[in-house]
């Protein structure tokens, strides 16, 4: 396999794999045939301490060249085949500040090193056969989580459990080929028809493998959501306090609220969680009635996301009776995921939840609440996550394997290339031609972990990264 330009992987790299700024201390790692000469080179240990495998040494990182004292610093080696890369690799901890961090790099540099690409020193732990694409993939997952349940996703994608799915379905369809392929070579030779065989076989894995993918494949939406947030829409009529839940869930003023209708035109989203789990939480404009052309384009805004929400929160004024607006809003929702908030329970009451009932078809969850005091909020939140559980049994994280868009597609491809030979077999197609779609399908399944890439694949994966990892 060719790499991506830029990365020769015979060149030994270094890279600053701590953030940028104040901090306790900063690691610069370095992977590569090199990687401990020249580590050595820049490194005096004190105490006569001898620099060896995994033994972390105190000393000075000098100038070779003027003897110039850079930064005293802990230095450590790590030898091949117990390292990420399963290269020879050094770590140096020094002080963190940017300064000298860069220079220590740019000394390393000018002694022999390469700046690594992003993300180079993972993508030579898979190249090296360490880890599997999936595994490489769950690293940039681990540095992205934003809840728990995201992080124990990544965990497990980490310690294989997409590859530990996936390696007995490429077997089962390895082990058919392998008698179909017998069949087209050797079967006038030896006088065996080895059909009966493969057949057995098939009928046997059948079930089992399209079962499996289809289960992968519905993984994929609630991994999603666990990864990127479930989307929670706020929406209602003007001055029913929208702005002021989306203040309460930040615990900030975001949004700002005001007695005067129309104060939000466009949306607001942001990020937050919610008993572990993520959500990415957007405040609307007011559904009304307007001449305003930009709060008309709010409006728009409103509803389209309202259909791609997972929950929404429809808001009621308390203090109000319902207003026609109010009654043209509660046609446009959709049951399944809607939730409904009488705000404003610290002022007179002018609406109940059993009002709200007269006017839906079905019975909708109904909470009332005081974004403005924090009444009744904690139980807000727990039917936000049991509303949001129960529709993608989100409870049971443990249990997903973690599928991203990616693995999707490929599973997709896969199970395609096997409908098609289940339809061909039942047509009596030729066996060269049912040959070539369990090749398409072993082949789909063998780039989800990697042993089937290309160049363009791996680029794409690993921009993601940052530099140093």
């Amino acid at each position: 396999m060719s790499l991506p330009e830029g990365w020769d992987q015979t060149q030994t790299i270094a890279a600053i794999s701590t953030p940028a700024g104040m901090g306790g201390i900063g690691v610069i790692r370095l992977s590569g045939s090199r990687a401990h000469a020249i580590t050595k080179k820049i490194f005096s240990p004190r105490y006569s301490s001898s620099l060896r495998h995994r033994k972390m040494v105190l000393g000075d990182i000098v100038d070779p060249q003027t003897g110039v004292l850079i930064d005293e610093a802990f230095v450590v080696l790590m030898d091949p085949p117990h390292t990420y890369t399963r290269e020879p690799m050094a770590e140096i901890q020094c002080h963190s500040g940017r300064v000298v961090l860069e220079k220590i790099l740019r000394l390393l540099i000018r002694e022999g090193t390469r700046l690594a690409a992003p993300g180079e020193f993972t993508l030579r732990a898979f190249l090296n056969g360490r880890i599997d694409l999936t595994e490489a993939e769950s690293v940039i997952e681990i540095i992205q989580a934003q809840s728990e349940a995201a992080l124990q996703l990544a965990q497990k994608q980490l310690h294989g459990g997409v590859r530990k799915t996936i390696m007995p379905l490429i077997e089962e369809i390895d082990q058919i080929l392998t008698y179909i392929e017998a069949d087209l070579d050797f079967s006038e030779d030896l006088g065996v028809d080895f059909t009966p065989t493969w057949k057995t076989f098939w009928e046997k894995a059948a079930p089992q493998l399209f079962h499996t993918l289809g289960h992968l494949m519905e993984n994929f939406t609630t991994c999603q959501m666990v990864r990127e947030g479930f989307k929670m829409v706020i929406l209602g009529a003007p001055n029913v306090g929208k702005s002021s839940i989306l203040n309460r869930f930040l615990g900030k003023e975001r949004a700002i609220v005001t007695e005067f209708p129309g104060t939000t035109r466009d949306f607001i989203e942001e990020g937050l969680l919610i008993q572990g789990l993520p959500f990415r939480v957007i405040d609307t404009a007011g559904l009304r009635e307007t001449e305003d052309p930009v709060e008309k384009i709010g409006t728009r805004q409103a509803l389209s996301m309202k259909k791609e929400a997972d929950i929404v929160l429809l808001v009621f004024d308390g203090s109000r009776p319902l207003s026609p607006q109010d009654t043209i809003i509660f046609q446009q929702i959709d049951t399944k995921k809607t939730l409904l908030l009488i705000n404003k329970i610290d002022l007179p009451q002018k609406i109940t939840p059993s009002t709200l009932a007269t006017h839906t078809k079905e019975k909708l969850p109904t909470l009332e609440i005081s974004a403005k005091t924090g009444q009744n909020w904690d139980q807000l939140l727990s039917l936000i996550v049991q509303s949001v559980q129960h529709s993608h049994s989100t409870q049971e994280v443990d249990s997903l394997i973690p599928i991203n868009q990616r693995h999707h597609q490929l599973l997709e491809k896969a199970k395609e290339a096997l409908e098609r030979f289940q339809e061909g077999l039942q047509n009596d197609i030729e066996e060269v031609f049912l040959a070539q779609d369990l090749w398409e399908a072993k082949r789909a399944l063998e780039a989800i972990i990697g042993k089937q890439t290309d160049d363009t694949i791996l680029s794409q994966i690993f921009q993601n990264f940052c530099i140093g990892k």
